[in-house]
């Protein structure tokens, strides 16, 4: 147990995630109840039956079972818990989770395990956070059904924009700086298509792809331009990621973090949200409208085939190349 009396099977099954965490590793249920309404799920729910083997960092290792009753409320709820061998355990890594549904929904029985929807979902959802941790020589890795899922972070297309950004939030009437990593590459006709289909939000684990909002993307200066046009653009040719820990670090005043507890989402009223979306609009916003401008420019485009024309007559001209410039 911790300094809030519950350890981390405890936290599986508990609501929400008002208790602290000293440390910002990832910790099994960190996000309240989404592991036990996961494995129900996949469950019978007329006989609901999952176990989870676990093996620590102190080389303990632990057997929870559960199998559902007539529970109307959680804290009805109780599993079996106990310490076992590491033989026991049946997992062939120094530390480490299995979860194994005993009794599978019918419903997924009858349709199939959709095997690849499965490991693209995990691949997608813990991606970065695959990367941040074996960059702090703590990697994970992640099987389905014995078959491990392969994390990848090449971009497709070329580079745009990649750096650190900061960015002011104030929680409490205090302010507070946090910082947000982007990569962002822009789609060519060479790029081949990949997992990633858009411009991802992540904050240790993905939360949902960034969708801009029209009505913050600013182009009065230009005539041929809408803030529709761009974001169909940022939807359709920009490819990356966009990493924000702060979104899951930084707590209001009732102790709730930016991101919901569903991972999909972000909290709306939450002052690091706002501050966030804020601050990407403003900084990607006018990086965005100037590269969309310079390919659909009028103007550019008609320099841009004078040009072409221009090298196109000169290379059939036997000209030396002292007498040739390029502006």
């Amino acid at each position: 147990a911790d300094d809030t009396g519950l350890n981390e099977f405890d936290k599986y099954f508990v609501y929400g995630n008002s208790y602290t965490k000293n440390d910002k590793r990832l910790n099994l249920g960190e996000m309240g109840v989404g592991g036990k309404a996961a494995n129900d799920k996949l469950s019978d729910i007329n006989n609901t039956n999952w176990t989870i083997h676990t093996i620590n960092k102190h080389g303990k290792s632990f057997e929870l079972q559960f199998k559902s009753k007539d529970e109307q409320y959680l804290d009805q709820v109780q599993p079996t818990l106990q310490e076992i061998s590491r033989q026991q355990a049946n997992i062939n890594t120094p530390t480490g989770t299995s979860i194994t549904i005993h009794n599978i929904n019918p419903q997924l029985k009858q349709s199939g395990w959709p095997d690849q929807a499965i490991k693209d979902n995990l691949q997608q959802f813990f991606n970065m956070l695959y990367f941040q941790t074996k960059d702090q020589n703590r990697p994970f890795k992640i099987f389905v059904n014995g078959a491990p899922i392969i994390f990848n972070n090449t971009l497709p297309g070329d580079r745009w924009m990649h750096g650190t950004r900061t960015f002011t939030c104030v929680v409490d009437g205090k302010h507070t700086n946090a910082t947000y990593d982007y990569q962002l590459n822009h789609l060519h006709k060479r790029a081949q298509p990949g997992l990633l289909q858009s411009v991802d939000l992540v904050s240790y684990t993905r939360i949902d792809r960034i969708h801009l909002n029209p009505a913050y993307i600013d182009t009065s200066m230009h005539e041929h331009l809408d803030p529709d046009t761009v974001c169909d653009y940022w939807h359709h040719q920009i490819r990356g990621y966009i990493i924000c820990n702060a979104l899951s670090d930084i707590k209001d005043l009732t102790g709730m973090s930016a991101k919901d507890l569903s991972h999909h989402r972000l909290h709306p009223d939450h002052p690091v949200t706002k501050a966030f979306w804020n601050d990407v609009h403003k900084f990607i916003g006018p990086a965005l409208v100037r590269r969309v401008n310079d390919l659909t420019n009028p103007d550019n485009i008609a320099q841009k085939t004078l040009l072409h024309v221009g090298r196109i007559i000169a290379s059939r001209f036997n000209v030396p190349d002292n007498f040739i410039a390029e502006k």
